[in-house]
């Protein structure tokens, strides 16, 4: 169970804290009260409900700063599943009147009102969000209007850049995905070799930044030290083909990049490393997989 530190909100409070994971460390220890000192807003206090942990004094505690109402916060022990400014994926555990509530990791659940939805939200089902302060209540809420919180413009990004994606959805294109918490990026059918699904993290390379600032993903850099990474690429597109290909090393360094978005040179490499492993055989012009990683 997780406790609340809870104090009113005074001027002198930093309206940036609002809505994210810190450390406070404790100072002092009266039975079930946790006291923490902190710079801006001088003593707070925690009541712990968990029977199991016992807390010190000196000791670092994560809690996440959540306001909880006009005149009031609280600072959970624990960490949210995001923090303010960030887009997450988070399941539908109610529906009222007021919209959809979902579960944030906390005790409380964080509302996506109706005005913030695309689609009505359905229960058990999840969605991707962004979440923000709103200035006028000062509390926290979710949106699944992501438009208006991503911007192509003012891109400080370059080429070759590595990048923290999360995956939106999948297009006739290929990946649309959100670079970077903040701009849009896409990943191309042809240059992705296992399924990504809505809400998974991982990290990419900005392949190329166009003219009207779209940005073009790839997930590796295509270079020597990419070479493993190449392998399983190989192996999946064989997966999905019946084990069987007639892309080979003497194939047009065109279609080898169409199909697989590397060069021709790092594709004879990672098909000779498998060759040798025996994961592949090399006969005619066919490349069989003859064991299944």
């Amino acid at each position: 169970m997780q406790t609340y530190l809870h104090y009113h909100l005074t001027n002198k409070f930093k309206m940036n804290i609002l809505g994210k994971n810190t450390k406070l460390t404790i100072t002092e220890v009266k039975g079930d009260e946790i006291i923490f000192e902190t710079k801006d807003f001088g003593h707070i206090s925690a009541q712990n409900n968990d029977l199991i942990i016992k807390y010190k004094v000196g000791q670092k505690v994560d809690v996440f700063i959540y306001p909880d109402s006009e005149n009031t916060i609280k600072a959970f022990i624990g960490k949210a599943y995001a923090q303010v400014n960030e887009f997450a994926k988070l399941k539908v555990v109610a529906l009222t009147k007021y919209g959809a509530f979902l579960d944030f990791g906390l005790e409380k659940d964080i509302l996506c009102p109706f005005s913030e939805q695309k689609t009505k939200m359905e229960m058990n089902k999840y969605y991707i969000v962004f979440i923000y302060l709103d200035e006028k209540t000062k509390k926290l809420a979710a949106s699944a209007k992501l438009e208006k919180f991503i911007s192509n413009e003012n891109l400080e990004l370059k080429e070759n850049d590595e990048v923290d994606i999360m995956i939106l959805n999948k297009s006739q294109l290929g990946y649309n995905a959100i670079v970077e918490n903040k701009h849009m990026g896409l990943m191309y059918n042809n240059e992705v070799f296992s399924e990504l699904k809505p809400g998974e993290t991982t990290t990419a390379i900005v392949k190329k930044i166009r003219e009207d600032n779209k940005i073009d993903l790839r997930l590796f850099k295509n270079d020597a030290s990419d070479i493993s990474k190449f392998e399983q690429q190989i192996i999946e597109y064989l997966k999905k083909h019946n084990g069987k290909m007639y892309i080979n090393d003497e194939s047009d360094p065109e279609d080898i990049y169409k199909t697989f978005g590397i060069s021709k040179k790092n594709f004879k490499k990672a098909l000779g490393a498998l060759y040798r492993k025996e994961i592949i055989d090399l006969k005619d012009t066919a490349v069989k997989l003859i064991k299944n990683e």
